[in-house]
């Protein structure tokens, strides 16, 4: 197949292409390594900078009336059984036949 007139593009060889892959790949890797020590560094702060800010919302949820120990026990409505019906006589089925 003939290509059209126009701007043509070189091809590199496939060897050289992997060999840019290859050294993009490990280009990528090593700072990535190099950088993960950054990282955990700042989530160690962040997570120490919340710890206050998690001890003034347990508070201020205390004090609006919700228990973070308890569990909630107040005006608890029965379980009720929403399976739409068609499901209800595909289950019943099942049991019936298994």
């Amino acid at each position: 197949m003939k290509q059209l007139p126009g701007q043509r593009s070189k091809t590199l060889p496939r060897w050289l292409k992997a060999i840019m892959a290859g050294a993009i790949t490990v280009i990528a890797t090593i700072w990535l390594v190099s950088l993960l020590p950054f990282l955990l560094l700042a989530a160690l702060v962040l997570s120490i900078a919340l710890i206050p800010i998690t001890g003034r919302l347990r508070r201020e949820m205390e004090e609006a009336g919700f228990s973070v120990d308890e569990p909630r026990t107040t005006h608890q409505r029965p379980d009720l059984n929403i399976t739409p019906w068609h499901r209800q006589i595909r289950n019943l089925w099942r049991d019936f036949n298994s």
